[in-house]
């Protein structure tokens, strides 16, 4: 068993906690001693550790990064489809035809509080334990801050306006999301500026995978680039983002870059190289695979040894506007692949293969894989080429074209063979329209596509082939929510 896995395995391991640490009655005034609940677990800095796992644990459910927030953020965009599969609300997604009573919202909103609660529970009792040294409980708390930070940042990028719900609050069972803005804004930045202060910045051994405060800082960055976005529109936060993206790639310290080849970037071998930032960590075998390159191989293609599902696939408007000599292209997409039975047939696209298909989380050499749900190939949640193009977006939003913003998005473009951009050309209309094209590119089918286009106001203009209106920018409070929580308000757009 090699050291990188053992993350993974805590990970897996963490399964039995899932029903404890989401929240818990503190008014019960009876001792349980022959049930595991918070009250009665916390003991030892053991104990704590695995109440931090617990979080990793949520996020990678299937209503989370395990499935939900992933196709959320990629449905509504311009590059993949739902192909007509599975539940509805996936082609509600794609098409802008979603309500509040849409199945999808209901399931990320509560995956999601369920990070924040576990992480708050945490938090609440870290105080009470004994720690081998000060600096394990800062690494503790550092974690979980950075966690709950990240759902925290999902929720508001989806649906605007949520709870703030914290260790001081967390049993009150009807928060509400009024007048909560500024207070779940301050949450966020506090949370990755804490978790920048303490974490190392490279994990190592056995650690590899957790949080570290590179990863910190580009979820900072990331937060303030939505803060300046729509619908928050606060144009102080793009020079904050430039800033701390420009920080980000020139510490030596953490060890970024780019891989020569696009391929590599995806491959097993190299999900912790220079390029990852954070993952949702994978592996087959131990109950920690996922089903990612099911949902986007070909159904009953002859490509992958357990089928696949073509149930995330390739737009032919996005798959015709990559250039053919951009060196991204064979991975991103399917072009062609030999037949897994080995009788020498080779599909091609478009002559065998009938729809563009994705073809990034597909790897040869994830294949020990028990089921169609146990693949190990990582999914992405950060890389070093979104903060470069983060770096190029929040320079032309606060100053304009220049040398410095096009650094990051030429250094995306150089890799992929295409002609670097010269900013004198370009007006910020032009350049901010070649940074969502490039980020279309670059970091589709890794869940970016809607955040992009609704902090950057870009849905009606891009999104062509469906009539999407004012209230796309924003997910609806799930109606389930509503009707249980009287102190809910819905989004203003959908009143």
């Amino acid at each position: 068993m090699t050291m990188k896995k053992n993350f993974k395995i805590w990970i897996s391991s963490a399964l039995f906690l899932t029903s404890m640490f989401g929240c818990h009655e503190s008014f019960l005034e009876e001792k349980v001693y022959d049930t595991l609940t918070p009250l009665n677990f916390y003991k030892t800095e053991a104990d704590m550790q695995a109440g931090v796992i617990s979080v990793y644990n949520a996020m990678h459910s299937n209503d989370c990064w395990g499935r939900q927030v992933w196709l959320a953020a990629e449905y509504p965009g311009e590059s993949s489809w739902p192909n007509n599969s599975g539940e509805a609300w996936r082609s509600e997604l794609d098409q802008y035809t979603w309500t509040p009573s849409s199945t999808g919202f209901k399931t990320i909103w509560a995956g999601l509080f369920r990070m924040v609660n576990r992480a708050n529970t945490v938090m609440q009792y870290a105080d009470g334990i004994t720690y081998a040294t000060p600096a394990n409980k800062d690494q503790i708390l550092a974690e979980t801050r950075f966690l709950r930070g990240l759902a925290y940042l999902t929720l508001v990028r989806f649906f605007d306006h949520v709870p703030y719900v914290t260790v001081e609050n967390t049993n009150d069972l009807y928060p509400t999301n009024a007048n909560t803005d500024d207070q779940v804004w301050d949450l966020i930045i506090d949370d990755f500026k804490y978790a920048l202060s303490v974490l190392p910045p490279v994990q190592t051994g056995r650690n590899i995978g957790r949080a570290t405060s590179g990863a910190a800082q580009t979820m900072l960055t990331k937060a303030y680039l939505t803060r300046a976005g729509k619908p928050w529109n606060k144009a102080e936060y793009w020079p904050l983002a430039a800033e701390e993206a420009n920080k980000i790639i020139n510490n030596a310290a953490y060890g970024y870059g780019l891989h020569a080849n696009y391929e590599d970037v995806f491959s097993i071998a190299n999900e912790h190289g220079k390029e990852y930032i954070f993952s949702m960590e994978l592996e087959s075998g131990i109950n920690l695979g996922k089903d990612l390159p099911t949902f986007t191989g070909i159904r009953s293609g002859n490509q992958l040894k357990l089928d696949g599902w073509s149930s995330l696939v390739a737009e032919t408007k996005f798959f015709d506007s990559m250039d053919p000599k951009d060196k991204r292209r064979n991975k991103t997409f399917v072009v062609s692949y030999n037949d897994i039975r080995g009788n020498g047939t080779v599909y091609e696209y478009p002559k065998t293969i009938t729809l563009p298909h994705f073809n990034k989380l597909i790897n040869a050499d994830d294949n020990k894989a028990t089921g169609t749900g146990d693949y190990a190939t990582n999914l992405p949640i950060t890389r070093y080429s979104d903060v470069l193009l983060m770096h190029s977006e929040a320079e032309n939003e606060s100053k304009g074209p220049s040398a410095e913003a096009v650094k990051g998005i030429n250094m995306v473009r150089q890799r992929a063979g295409l002609t670097p951009l010269t900013a004198g050309s370009m007006t910020k209309e032009s350049l901010r329209d070649a940074i969502i094209q490039e980020r279309s590119w670059e970091l589709c089918e890794e869940g970016h596509a809607y955040f992009d286009l609704k902090r950057q106001n870009a849905i009606i203009k891009r999104i062509t082939n469906f009539k999407p209106t004012e209230k796309s920018y924003a997910f609806p409070v799930p109606q389930d929510e509503l009707d249980v929580n009287p102190n809910l308000q819905q989004h203003p757009a959908y009143k």
